[in-house]
């Protein structure tokens, strides 16, 4: 009997440490268990950070699109006018030449014709 029960408690020893190996086991996991769960709890404030600026870049690039291609709308009809204004200047150069060369032969004219009434 004695050898039944030295075997027990041998077993009741085993079993004893093998639970306290698992407790420990236990307590370990779930400690490392609430360590990823605030892991877990900072990574989504930090995504839904980074989600809130990526939505504030998104609406300053559309901002910044929009002013550009405004700012392209605007250099286009400036450009356009500019070069409308070359135009208009070298037409008008070339009436002011022909004009002033009437005046010139008519300047030649009239000194001719004020010769000849003398």
């Amino acid at each position: 009997m004695s050898y039944q029960l030295s075997g027990a408690q041998e077993r009741r020893r085993n079993n004893e440490a093998k639970a306290n190996e698992y407790y420990e086991r236990v307590r370990r996991q779930e400690q490392e268990l609430r360590d990823l769960q605030t892991q877990l709890g900072n990574t989504e404030k930090q995504y839904a950070d980074l989600q809130a600026q990526k939505a504030d870049m998104d609406a300053r690039m559309r901002v910044l699109t929009t002013a550009m291609d405004s700012a392209t709308r605007s250099l286009n009809e400036l450009k356009t006018q500019i070069t409308g204004k070359k135009q208009s200047i070298e037409r008008d150069q070339g009436e002011m030449e022909r004009y002033q060369n009437e005046v010139v032969r008519l300047d030649r004219e009239i000194g001719e014709l004020m010769k000849q009434r003398k």
